[in-house]
Protein backbone atom coordinates (compact mmCIF):
# COMPACT_ATOMS: atom_id res chain seq x y z
CA UNK A 1 0.00 0.00 0.00
CA UNK A 2 0.92 3.70 -0.12
CA UNK A 3 2.50 5.60 2.61
CA UNK A 4 2.77 9.06 1.79
CA UNK A 5 -0.24 11.08 2.66
CA UNK A 6 -0.36 14.32 0.57
CA UNK A 7 -1.70 17.78 2.66
CA UNK A 8 -4.24 19.98 0.61
CA UNK A 9 -1.43 22.18 0.94
CA UNK A 10 1.04 20.40 -1.36
CA UNK A 11 -1.97 19.03 -3.43
CA UNK A 12 -2.85 23.07 -4.44
CA UNK A 13 0.84 23.73 -4.69
CA UNK A 14 1.13 20.76 -7.21
CA UNK A 15 -1.84 22.04 -9.23
CA UNK A 16 -0.83 25.76 -9.72
CA UNK A 17 1.80 24.07 -12.02
CA UNK A 18 4.62 26.12 -11.24
CA UNK A 19 7.95 23.92 -10.45
CA UNK A 20 8.63 23.44 -6.70
CA UNK A 21 9.86 21.16 -4.06
CA UNK A 22 6.65 19.88 -2.95
CA UNK A 23 5.55 19.27 -6.75
CA UNK A 24 8.77 17.64 -7.78
CA UNK A 25 8.29 15.35 -4.76
CA UNK A 26 4.44 15.04 -5.37
CA UNK A 27 4.91 14.09 -8.78
CA UNK A 28 7.74 11.50 -7.73
CA UNK A 29 5.48 9.70 -5.42
CA UNK A 30 2.25 9.95 -7.97
CA UNK A 31 4.88 7.78 -10.58
CA UNK A 32 5.64 5.64 -7.66
CA UNK A 33 2.11 4.84 -7.23
CA UNK A 34 2.87 6.15 -3.27
CA UNK A 35 0.19 8.17 -2.77
CA UNK A 36 -3.10 7.52 -0.42
CA UNK A 37 -5.86 9.97 -0.42
CA UNK A 38 -7.88 10.76 2.85
CA UNK A 39 -11.82 11.76 3.23
CA UNK A 40 -10.14 14.96 5.25
CA UNK A 41 -8.07 16.36 2.01
CA UNK A 42 -10.13 15.20 -0.39
CA UNK A 43 -13.46 17.09 0.87
CA UNK A 44 -10.84 20.24 1.31
CA UNK A 45 -9.71 19.96 -2.66
CA UNK A 46 -13.41 19.83 -3.77
CA UNK A 47 -14.43 22.76 -1.28
CA UNK A 48 -12.31 24.87 -3.08
CA UNK A 49 -12.00 23.25 -6.36
CA UNK A 50 -13.89 25.80 -9.39
CA UNK A 51 -16.23 24.34 -11.77
CA UNK A 52 -14.03 23.53 -14.55
CA UNK A 53 -11.49 21.24 -11.89
CA UNK A 54 -14.28 19.44 -10.42
CA UNK A 55 -14.13 16.42 -13.08
CA UNK A 56 -10.19 16.25 -13.55
CA UNK A 57 -10.21 16.24 -9.19
CA UNK A 58 -12.79 13.69 -9.19
CA UNK A 59 -10.64 11.09 -11.42
CA UNK A 60 -7.73 11.89 -9.62
CA UNK A 61 -8.82 10.66 -5.95
CA UNK A 62 -10.84 7.57 -7.88
CA UNK A 63 -7.41 7.11 -8.59
CA UNK A 64 -6.00 6.74 -5.81
CA UNK A 65 -5.58 4.43 -2.55
CA UNK A 66 -8.01 5.70 -0.06
CA UNK A 67 -7.72 5.55 3.48
CA UNK A 68 -10.97 5.52 5.88
CA UNK A 69 -11.47 7.49 8.76
CA UNK A 70 -12.53 5.68 11.87
CA UNK A 71 -13.48 6.42 15.10
CA UNK A 72 -9.98 6.44 16.69
CA UNK A 73 -8.72 8.37 14.72
CA UNK A 74 -11.39 10.81 15.80
CA UNK A 75 -10.38 10.16 19.45
CA UNK A 76 -6.82 10.74 18.67
CA UNK A 77 -7.24 13.90 16.61
CA UNK A 78 -9.20 15.32 19.51
CA UNK A 79 -6.48 14.38 22.22
CA UNK A 80 -3.47 15.50 19.91
CA UNK A 81 -5.38 19.06 19.50
CA UNK A 82 -6.42 19.28 23.30
CA UNK A 83 -2.45 18.99 24.10
CA UNK A 84 -2.06 21.47 21.56
CA UNK A 85 -4.33 23.91 22.96
CA UNK A 86 -2.64 23.69 26.71
CA UNK A 87 0.41 24.51 25.13
CA UNK A 88 -0.98 28.04 23.71
CA UNK A 89 -1.50 26.52 19.23
CA UNK A 90 -5.02 26.72 18.09
CA UNK A 91 -4.60 23.99 15.27
CA UNK A 92 -7.63 23.40 12.87
CA UNK A 93 -9.57 19.86 13.70
CA UNK A 94 -8.93 18.97 10.03
CA UNK A 95 -5.02 18.67 10.55
CA UNK A 96 -5.07 17.21 13.98
CA UNK A 97 -7.30 14.20 12.05
CA UNK A 98 -4.93 14.49 9.40
CA UNK A 99 -2.01 13.35 11.91
CA UNK A 100 -3.79 10.85 13.73
CA UNK A 101 -4.40 9.14 10.33
CA UNK A 102 -0.48 9.52 9.73
CA UNK A 103 0.37 8.34 12.92
CA UNK A 104 -1.76 5.48 13.15
CA UNK A 105 -1.35 4.15 9.64
CA UNK A 106 3.00 5.41 9.67
CA UNK A 107 1.97 7.34 6.39
CA UNK A 108 4.79 10.10 5.61
CA UNK A 109 3.08 13.80 5.04
CA UNK A 110 3.98 15.83 2.36
CA UNK A 111 2.81 19.41 3.41
CA UNK A 112 4.01 22.77 3.18
CA UNK A 113 1.63 23.19 6.50
CA UNK A 114 3.27 24.64 9.63
CA UNK A 115 0.80 23.61 11.65
CA UNK A 116 2.21 20.00 11.02
CA UNK A 117 5.58 21.01 12.80
CA UNK A 118 3.74 21.10 16.65
CA UNK A 119 2.65 17.22 15.76
CA UNK A 120 5.96 15.17 16.82
CA UNK A 121 4.50 11.77 15.85
CA UNK A 122 4.06 12.37 11.85
CA UNK A 123 6.87 11.94 9.43
CA UNK A 124 6.93 14.59 7.44
CA UNK A 125 8.27 14.65 4.20
CA UNK A 126 10.99 18.07 3.94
Amino acid sequence: MANVLVDTSAWVDYFRGKPSAAANALDRFLEENDVVLCGTVELELLQGAKAGERAMLEDLMTALPYVETERVDFQTAGELLNGMRSKGFQIPASDGLIAALCARHQFSLLTLDKHFDHFHQVKKIK
